[in-house]
């Protein structure tokens, strides 16, 4: 059974599409969206044609028109959390999602005072952290999902990252202590960077 979504919610992408000099209303067609539809505020369309548009349009978005508040290295960070849901995250990978080269990627980071390798290393430490206190996935899907190769990997960077392993921050973030912290996230990373 697919879920539908209201017509009405099409009419913000419409609008952006057009004034960006696209066809707002030849893109959503693409996505399954009828004529009728895109008339018709009231009518009802798949709720995944309107995610998939979304993805679209904010992709496009992201890449042409990046807010100039935001640094590379935010832009790198957005660009990783998105390419652990969708593939390997990393720098080429990473570089073509934001459409720099790579080497234009590694001097605006080393401008900002940072670099590729410890912005990754910080967008898997919050990725695995969240994945082991907030959910039950198992730790090899853990693993795959933040870009690591081995369980042993997680292992040694949950160490680093948090002075604890997988299974101690996953069980610390369970017991009744944790939850009353202010954060409810369970233990500080450790501070040895």
């Amino acid at each position: 059974m697919a879920i539908m979504a209201r017509a009405a919610n099409l009419r913000g992408y419409r609008e952006l599409i057009d004034e960006l000099g696209g066809d707002g209303a030849a893109l959503l067609r693409r996505f399954g969206i009828t004529p009728e539809a895109i008339a018709d505020d009231d009518a009802l369309v798949p709720a995944e044609s309107l995610s998939r548009a979304l993805k679209v349009a904010m992709d496009f978005l992201d890449r042409n028109y990046p807010d100039p508040e935001r640094s590379m290295t935010t832009r790198v960070r957005s660009a990783i959390d998105r390419a652990f849901l969708e593939s390997h995250a990393d720098i080429d990978t990473v570089a073509r999602m934001i459409t720099v080269h790579e080497r234009t990627l590694q001097r605006a980071l080393a401008a900002e005072g940072t670099t590729f390798t410890a912005v990754l290393d910080e967008a898997r430490r919050d990725a695995a952290h969240r994945l082991l206190c907030q959910t039950d996935l198992p730790m090899s899907r853990i693993t795959t999902l933040i870009g690591l190769r081995e369980q042993s990997a997680l292992t040694r960077a949950a160490r680093r990252w948090y002075g604890q392993t997988p299974q101690q921050l996953r069980s610390a973030a369970r017991s009744p202590e944790s939850r009353r912290t202010p954060t409810g996230f369970g233990p500080e990373p450790a501070t040895g960077r």
